[in-house]
């Protein structure tokens, strides 16, 4: 039975907040946004207008109960729970999914499959049997999205009524590098949680920094000065003493080369005046003057501890603990997660600070932070939907909602209240999400993970490891990921 949420009529009783003590209008605001006139509560004036915008998309339709199905087997929150748990992303799903529900007068499904495998063969079975069993589906890119966009089941979002790619709600570089020939398939913001957890960056354990001289004023300054650069990252790095024994302090742990590659402004995929994609077929020499300025730093055992493909050693055979277990134990300076370790880094006792991915140069014009190609979720729209006019409208108004709920949730509230140590930090992110980037790159495999995987690993250990094949092995696997090019642009011209 597909499960579905409590009645208008109930919700309708309940005394709503999203935090306690709010009212049930009242979004997730940070105390410093929070205005008071005597006892009532304001709402923020861009929190108004957001939802004053949601409520305009509903104003001329009533649904009258008709259904709107949502599919995803993407985390442990999707589902959105029928009722408020006490848990902060999950509420603000809940929330968002009340307010569609009271807007519209739909009547919502959630459709849970266990995994992404199920939910990407679900949606071409329903395209290829002429179904409209679904609306809107969530999932990740990799292995959702691509499969399904080779499968030819996708709707093309820029199409859909409504939806409107250059609201804030909408990741701005998704039109840019996802798109072919202008058609787009993929819709990514903070209507997909992921949109918090898959973005590359670089933290730094404060009890290491206080260990040996290094203020943390001098990191955050220097990345609101514009000067955070990968020689800037070396300078301060400098400052710790080599750890020739390994029983001392690194320097680095466990470092992607991949990142900051992206974060010199370069990225794997070109476009040709036609929008069509292309990768070159010999390495740029911009490529490479970028491993040779790394790989001196991220190879050296006395600097680095990492995890090397030519021995054949996980990290933690290699060192005897995880990467985390080594950072948190004040074994190193920098690690280079994703964005979600803001979140699962609160379950040890360390003080930590977040950063960008530094610019190669200070005249660089911006700071970029990708998209792990690993964890990239998106929401899709199947091709055999028949009424766009509502879905485009329905998932133009939760979009905009996230911005509140969502966005203000986890990053807001989780991230910069829950997860970090000082308001910074919290800054940082502002810059970090507003860098975001992608690359088409991660499209490029004709349902065989294995090659588009091939190209990334040749890629990954030219920039971080001595690979005197690094020429060789981007030029071998560039070549086949042409062939997957010039496939999905077939593909969707003929669509």
């Amino acid at each position: 039975m597909k499960r579905r949420i409590v009645s208008l009529f109930i919700l309708c009783t309940l005394i709503l907040s999203v935090f306690a003590g709010c009212d049930k209008n009242k979004p997730a605001e940070t105390e410093s946004e929070t205005v008071t006139q005597g006892s009532e509560y304001v709402e923020p004036e861009e929190t108004a207008e957001i939802r004053s915008y949601a409520e305009g998309l509903a104003s001329e339709v009533d649904y009258n109960g008709r259904s709107f199905v949502y599919l995803g087997g993407q985390s442990e929150n999707f589902p959105a729970k029928e009722e408020e748990i006490g848990e902060i992303t999950s509420d603000a799903l809940y929330y968002r999914q009340r307010d569609i529900v009271s807007l519209f007068g739909v009547d919502w499904e959630n459709v849970h499959l266990d995994g992404s495998e199920e939910v990407k063969q679900t949606m071409i079975d329903e395209v290829m049997a002429g179904g409209d069993s679904f609306d809107l589906v969530n999932g990740y890119v990799r292995s959702v999205g691509r499969p399904t966009l080779n499968a030819g089941v996708l709707h093309e979002v820029q199409d859909l009524d409504n939806v409107d790619l250059s609201q804030q709600w909408w990741n701005q570089s998704i039109g840019t590098n996802y798109s072919i020939r202008g058609k787009l398939y993929f819709l990514m913001g903070p209507i997909n949680v992921f949109n918090y957890l898959d973005t590359n960056v670089v933290i730094f354990n404060k009890r290491v920094t206080a260990m040996f001289g290094i203020d943390d004023s001098e990191l955050y300054d220097s990345v609101k000065e514009g000067k955070w650069t990968i020689d800037k990252m070396f300078e301060i790095a400098g400052r710790i003493p080599e750890n020739s024994s390994g029983d001392g302090v690194y320097r680095y742990a466990a470092p992607e080369g991949i990142p900051f590659m992206f974060g010199a402004g370069y990225t794997i995929t070109k476009f040709d005046e036609e929008g069509l994609p292309y990768v070159e077929s010999t390495l740029p020499r911009e490529y490479s003057d970028l491993s040779d300025k790394i790989v001196p730093v991220f190879s050296s055992p006395a600097q680095t501890a990492f995890e090397d493909p030519k021995d054949g050693m996980d990290f933690d055979e290699k060192y005897g603990l995880t990467v985390e277990e080594l950072f948190t134990s004040d074994r190193a300076l920098f690690h280079f997660p994703t964005s979600a370790a803001a979140e699962y880094m609160r379950e040890y006792d360390v003080p930590f600070g977040i950063l960008p991915i530094p610019k190669l140069t200070e005249s660089q014009a911006n700071y970029y932070c990708s998209a792990s190609s690993w964890s990239i979720g998106a929401v899709y729209v199947l091709k055999t939907a028949s009424d766009v006019e509502m879905i485009g409208r329905i998932t133009e108004a939760m979009a905009a909602l996230s911005q509140i709920y969502v966005k203000d949730a986890y990053y807001d509230k989780l991230l910069k209240a829950q997860s970090i140590f000082d308001l910074e930090s919290a800054d940082m992110l502002d810059i970090i999400f507003s860098s975001k980037v992608y690359d088409m790159a991660d499209l490029y495999c004709g349902g065989d993970i294995d090659n588009l995987g091939d190209f990334i690993k040749a890629l990954r250990r030219g920039f971080t490891y001595d690979n005197s094949n690094f020429a060789s092995d981007y030029k071998s696997n560039a070549r086949v990921v042409g062939i997957y090019i010039k496939e999905l642009v077939n593909l969707l011209d003929n669509d």
